[in-house]
């Protein structure tokens, strides 16, 4: 056999075994067995432990997430979809309490436990040889990939709603930093500036649809302003006080520990628009 043919064989050989191993292990990890059997279309209600935080978030008829606990406020559902799929998160390894020192992996005072309806999961530290957290469920331990302890263990305004008014919910009046904008006796909106009417649509829609790019825990800082949206769910107005403009707007709920991150066009949009 030529020298060429050799090489060409050993190269095929290579390529073989390494499309064997990369088949193989796709299909040991579809075949990873579930942290549980619980279904998630059943979970009506998730608490959060982390250190001496609590947050409690209950499913409505709607199917929509509001978190209870510590404060009454829409969920962000796709996040808290997001949380879900712990409950059958495929498991790469499992131990009877037996086989494992549980102080040694941060079970033995654990910080941080997740609660789905009557269904506690808790966390423990990471493996540091694989990257994978340990867990207990029941009375066994489980080792899962870490992509669900970063966003458990934050502070609970990152599974707060990005909306910045109540789905639903109908603006009745705007009192902005530049005009105010209600409905005159004739039902109609109007502007104590010079303004269209399309743009007056423009802007009440703007504040019904924007959405937050990300929502924080509140950061005090100097008050540049403040907005008032009167909606027709709530008696009193929702309050937003503007405490950033540079690198982006930040407008801020102090009295629920929130503020809310948008791009810097929004301000054109909905503080100060034309």
């Amino acid at each position: 056999m030529s020298r060429k043919n050799i090489l060409n064989l050993f190269l095929f050989i290579i390529v073989f075994a390494l499309a064997n191993f990369i088949y193989f292990s796709e299909t040991k990890v579809t075949q990873l067995s579930p942290l549980s059997d619980l279904n998630i279309t059943s979970i009506k209600k998730i608490t959060i432990q982390h250190n001496d935080s609590r947050t409690i978030i209950k499913k409505q008829k709607n199917d929509n997430w509001v978190i209870n606990q510590p404060i009454e406020i829409n969920a962000n559902n796709f996040r808290i979809n997001s949380i879900l799929k712990l409950v059958n998160a495929p498991v790469h390894n499992q131990y009877a309490p037996n086989e494992i020192n549980r102080s040694h992996i941060g079970l033995e005072n654990p910080a941080t436990s997740i609660i789905f309806n009557n269904d506690s999961i808790i966390f423990g530290t990471i493996n540091p040889a694989t990257g994978l957290r340990y867990v207990q469920y029941n009375n066994t331990i489980f080792t899962l990939e870490d992509v669900y302890f970063p966003l458990i263990s934050s502070h609970f305004s990152t599974l707060v709603s990005l909306d910045l008014i109540p789905p639903g919910s109908k603006v009745q009046k705007l009192i902005l930093v530049n005009q105010t904008i209600n409905k005159n006796n004739n039902g109609l909106w109007q502007s104590n500036i010079s303004i269209t009417a399309d743009n007056i649509a423009k802007i009440i829609d703007d504040w019904q649809t924007t959405q937050a790019f990300g929502i924080h825990e509140y950061l005090e800082r100097d008050v540049l302003g403040d907005v008032f949206v009167y909606t027709d769910n709530q008696q009193n107005p929702i309050s937003y006080q503007i405490t950033d403009v540079d690198p982006w707007l930040i407008i801020a709920r102090p009295e629920l520990g929130l503020e809310y991150h948008l791009n810097l066009e929004a301000y054109d949009q909905l503080i100060t628009p034309q």
